[in-house]
């Protein structure tokens, strides 16, 4: 008995159950939940910078590869992720940088590969097209047909392309970039500078050199044939990151580096997975997922309120 009696004496006291959070007023439990929300929210935010980056196409540049609305999830270390530099206002391009590091990368962009990046003009907004020049490679567009370093670049299986019609290689576009170098469909040779390359500036293009430089984030300034970089009379300059040049799929309605320039690699976000599905094309999904966040905000704030007054009325409606 007495065996049995000490077997019994050392046991383990069984666990308590973890009883539910409680508050003293319902301002300790608003506190409570912000707080919780707070580093739930910070967490994703330095999830989605760094590792993963989610893209909603807005346009038809990348059709019929990437259809408008398509959702696109991105993996960030793929070409290498980077620590949180950008606070915005969501679903908006209100916001601001911040100091930043790039991680090293698995590889860097091949000639072929979709590619997330930031938008050169206004990094608060995010592209996604297909990358066609790589640093030290040479441009051309013949007839609407893409050449890199002189062999031909075959179209992607889904290209939106009209051969039907192409412009006249005497045509210049008005908004082509660099200014005067032809159009859309003849599309003059153009060198993608790498890191490392030294840029003539006496002999350069004025609006490619002074792409690179403001990419670059220098001060610069052109007057009467002279560069001015950072207050100083320069005659060449040496550049000091590699260089892309991106393309939508659907060449014809397409803004892209043919309009706009190149893309510096540190503005390079992440390769899209094969994770897609069209989110924003009918209007039932709009409103599943608003109303799927609208009920979790609820759940998180008012939820336990509710089922505290109901318990109450009914132990009230008891004791009575």
């Amino acid at each position: 008995m007495k065996e049995q009696e000490v077997s019994r004496n050392t046991e383990a006291p069984p666990k308590r159950k973890k009883g539910k959070r409680k508050f003293a007023t319902r301002k300790a439990k608003v506190v409570y939940e912000v707080k919780s929300w707070t580093v739930i929210i910070l967490a994703v935010w330095v999830i989605r910078t760094m590792i993963f980056c989610n893209y909603i196409i807005p346009t038809g540049s990348m059709e019929n590869t990437m259809m408008t609305g398509t959702f696109v999830i991105g993996n960030q270390f793929y070409y290498g992720a980077q620590t949180p530099h950008k606070v915005a206002i969501p679903f908006t391009q209100i916001g601001f940088m911040l100091p930043h590091t790039k991680l090293p990368a698995i590889r860097k962009p091949q000639t072929g590969d979709i590619v997330i990046f930031e938008y050169p003009q206004n990094r608060m907004f995010d592209y996604v097209k297909r990358c066609i020049g790589t640093p030290g490679s040479t441009v051309e567009i013949r007839d609407k047909k893409v050449y890199v370093d002189g062999e031909r670049f075959e179209d992607p299986p889904e290209a939106n392309i009209n051969y039907n019609y192409i412009r006249s290689r005497d045509y210049v576009h008005p908004n082509i970039w660099p200014p005067g170098h032809g159009n859309p469909d003849q599309y003059r040779p153009l060198y993608v500078p790498k890191k490392g390359d030294v840029i003539d500036l006496d002999t350069a293009i004025p609006e490619y050199a002074y792409n690179i430089l403001r990419l670059e984030e220098r001060e610069v300034s052109y007057q009467f044939g002279n560069w001015y970089i950072d207050g100083e009379r320069r005659r060449s300059y040496n550049v000091r990151q590699d260089y892309y040049f991106m393309m939508g799929d659907n060449r014809d309605n397409s803004a892209d580096s043919r309009f706009w320039g190149f893309v510096p690699y540190k503005y390079i976000k992440g390769k899209p997975t094969a994770v897609q599905f069209l989110l924003w094309d009918k209007t039932w999904k709009k409103v599943l997922v608003i109303s799927g966040m609208v009920l979790l905000l609820f759940y998180a704030f008012f939820w336990d309120s509710i089922r505290e007054k109901r318990k109450k009325a009914s132990e009230e409606e008891e004791s009575g």
